[in-house]
């Protein structure tokens, strides 16, 4: 996937970005970990890299929403791979998507919020 894709994506009316995520998420749960990490530092980098802060958190929305629909033994490694993934990038993007992230937990429906903190405190 582009950058452009993925800024495309970030766009999408709600219902055809959860659609698009969806099937990103799908094609990640196919792949072996290094390379689900990969390409999960790779999404977010060009996020922190490219994005605005509004598409930002509207993926950041949506990619919770959709966490939030996994099982709990399956969201936990989820989560931390993806922190993983995002500490692994150059601090400032880093920290770019640490604030976005968390920013999107605050502003999420109170049952997608604490399934998320439940499972992993940032």
């Amino acid at each position: 996937m582009t950058s452009d894709d993925l800024l495309a994506i970030a766009d999408l009316d709600d219902s055809d970005r959860a659609t698009a995520m969806q099937a990103l998420f799908q094609e990640l749960a196919n792949l072996a970990p290094e390379a689900q990490y990969e390409t999960l530092r790779q999404l977010i980098e060009v996020m922190a890299e490219k994005a605005s802060d509004a598409q930002y958190l509207r993926l950041c929305a949506t990619n919770l929403m959709l966490a939030a629909q996994m099982p709990d033994d399956q969201l936990r490694p989820f989560l931390g791979l993806r922190m993983k993934a995002s500490a692994s990038l150059p601090e400032a993007y880093a920290k770019r998507d640490q604030a976005m992230v968390q920013q999107a937990i605050n502003e999420a429906a109170p049952g997608i919020r604490e399934k998320i903190v439940r499972n992993f405190a940032l």
